[in-house]
This record gives C-alpha cells, structure tokens and sequence, in this order.
C-alpha cells in the first residue's frame, strides 16, 4: 500500500511549499481521497470566506488506492468552499493524472492565497515546483497541456489544468485531465483560476508496492 505518500502545502501568495508525511491517525479515521479532502477543507477554510477569496482554500488528491489495481483507483478528486453552493464544493475525475500523482510520491496537494500572476505546479518524484503559467493563461486545456509537456521534455507528464472558463470565473468551469476526463462539479475550476492557479503537472517513478499483491487481486 502507498501509505508513504505525503501532502504538498502549497502557499500561492508566498510562494513557499512544505511537505508533510499523512499522519497514521488521520489515515485511520479519514483514510484518503475525498475522506481526508473533506478534513482539509474543514481545518483550512475560514468560515464565512469568500469561495473566490484568497482565504479560500483547494485541495488535489488521489484515493488511497490510487496507482493500484484496485477498480477506481485512478480517480482524481478536487475540492473547494464552492462559488455555486457556497458550501463544501467537490469534484472527480478519471484518466491517468491520479496514479501519476501517486507515483511522484504525493496523495494529496493543499492551495492556500493567491499567486500574483498564473503559475501552475510542477511535482515529480518527492519534488514540487512552482512556475510560471503567464504564457499558458488563454490557452484551452487541450493545448495546456501539450504546451506543458513540451516545456518539461516528457510526454508521459500527466496534468490537470483549467482552461479559459476557470481563469475568467465562470462559477461552473471545469478541471480537465487528458483528452476526454472532467471534474464538472460545484465549479471548483472557477477557483483554481481565482487563485492563478493554471495546472498541477505530475511524472513519478516511485513504485506503489502491496505486501500481498496476489491476494489483492481476489478483491479486486
């Protein structure tokens, strides 16, 4: 199990970064995925915050099985106080960028403030970057993340980005992974572009090992 991965807090205004181990504790009550997603909006999102205010917060995060075998596990969640709801706003999504995240060595990313021009983040194998996005703001997702992976020299990076709707607020915009996947609930890309926040890109080689590979598979 990839009990090893930790959470990037990722400081937009400052531009600082730390990384943390998930503490045994909060995996046992909250497990992962949208369980731990949840306890992270609850304890960083100021009460009565404006959802497109720096004191809103966002989280990335990959389930506890992610980059296993295990049905599901390359689901992507991301979640938000929503522009829509003004609630707890959450979204999903399929496609490769979740395993990817895994195997770079995190489970979960936490975006707090606002950056002071687009910028996305670079995170690959215990490594997390952030740079600048000026010249991908106004593209589509699609060519984000060609345009990416072409700045990076590798075209197995997987990535999750918004495209012109989320970066002009439009409370219902979508994040986009690959070719086809979406997470178009609560408008949770709306604030990834309040925050200039473009994409997360993510390359790992870190293994995700199972003591008990073949009875896992029985379950599966």
């Amino acid at each position: 199990m990839p009990l090893t991965r930790k959470i990037g807090y990722v400081d937009l205004s400052g531009g600082n970064i730390k990384i943390s181990p998930i503490p045994e504790a909060m995996r046992r009550l909250y497990l992962g995925g949208r369980g731990l997603d949840i306890y992270l909006l609850y304890n960083h999102v100021k009460p009565g915050c404006d959802p497109m205010g720096p004191d809103n917060v966002v989280t990335v995060s990959a389930g506890l099985l992610g980059g296993s075998m295990a049905p599901a596990a390359a689901r992507c969640h991301s979640g938000a106080k929503s522009p829509l709801t003004y609630g707890v706003g959450s979204c999903n999504m399929g496609g490769f960028f979740a395993p990817e995240l895994t195997f770079a060595g995190f489970h979960h990313l936490l975006f707090t403030g606002k950056a002071e021009k687009p910028v996305y983040l670079w995170v690959h194998d215990g490594e997390v970057e952030l740079r600048d996005a000026q010249h991908l703001w106004g593209k589509d997702a699609f060519e984000t993340q060609k345009l990416i992976r072409e700045e990076l020299g590798d075209e197995e990076i997987q990535i999750a980005c918004i495209g012109p709707a989320g970066e002009n607020l439009v409370r219902y915009a979508n994040i986009r992974t690959g070719l086809k996947n979406a997470g178009g609930r609560s408008g949770v890309g709306c604030i990834w572009g309040s925050k200039n926040l473009k994409a997360v890109a993510a390359r790992g080689t870190m293994e995700v090992s199972n003591r008990y590979p073949l009875e896992a598979l029985d379950y599966a």
